[in-house]
């Protein structure tokens, strides 16, 4: 009776994930991972509004990825206001990059994310157009051929204060061959919380594309 009742329960607690996440302090996010390998990822993020992060080593971040190899996009805290990064390895400081944005946008306002996968152990990030880094793999022969790609919203929230409202990926696209086409990112793709430890509150407003609104802890 007990195993039937525990299994209930994780069906119950599965299917409230599906809509919202909320959990202890730390990291928390929403991600989509494709099942397929791709050369690239591009899209538009839009800058949310209402935009509170506790000035204690917390931020918020939303970023598109190749796999967990390379991850760049946006991230926003109290002292540097929003900035790009590349990261590729934290734990090589040539792998990972971040600086403040030259113009700090507005709310509404939409920048350009493309990362590419260079197949030789480097991937580029692109904001607007414009190359913003090419770096090396932490991990030699991890970047040599295509990889899953993602889109994620993030979280590190210390004190459970972290909001913003209305963060959007909008028109992402994947790329099927090197140097080639982007098509539609796949539609059959729903977001998972991958942080199930993380603090705050998502709501999802919209799957894929994901888009998202923080709360704070109530």
């Amino acid at each position: 009776m007990k195993k039937v009742y525990l299994s209930v329960l994780s069906a119950i607690i599965a299917l409230f994930f599906t809509t919202t996440a909320s959990a202890a302090t730390g990291e928390g996010g929403v991600k989509l991972l494709t099942d397929t390998n791709y050369y690239g990822i591009q899209g538009y993020f839009t800058v949310p509004s209402d935009v509170f992060v506790s000035n204690d080593g917390s931020y918020i971040a939303f970023y598109l990825g190749l796999g967990d190899v390379c991850e760049g996009g946006i991230s926003y805290t109290p002292s540097e206001k929003w900035k790009k990064f590349l990261n590729c390895g934290k734990q090589n400081p040539a792998s990972n990059k971040s600086m403040p944005l030259a113009s700090q946008p507005a709310a509404g306002e939409q920048i350009h994310i493309k990362l590419v996968n260079n197949l030789n152990d480097t991937a580029s990030l692109y904001i607007n157009g414009v190359e913003s880094y090419t770096l090396p793999v932490q991990n030699s022969g991890s970047l040599k051929a295509p990889t899953k790609v993602k889109m994620v919203h993030t979280t590190q929230d210390n004190q459970d204060k972290n909001r913003y409202k209305n963060a959007a990926f909008n028109n992402v696209q994947v790329q099927t061959s090197k140097g080639g086409p982007y098509t539609t990112f796949p539609t059959n793709i729903a977001p998972t919380f991958p942080f199930p430890s993380g603090k705050g509150d998502y709501e999802v407003i919209r799957s894929n594309p994901l888009a998202t609104t923080l709360k704070a802890g109530k």
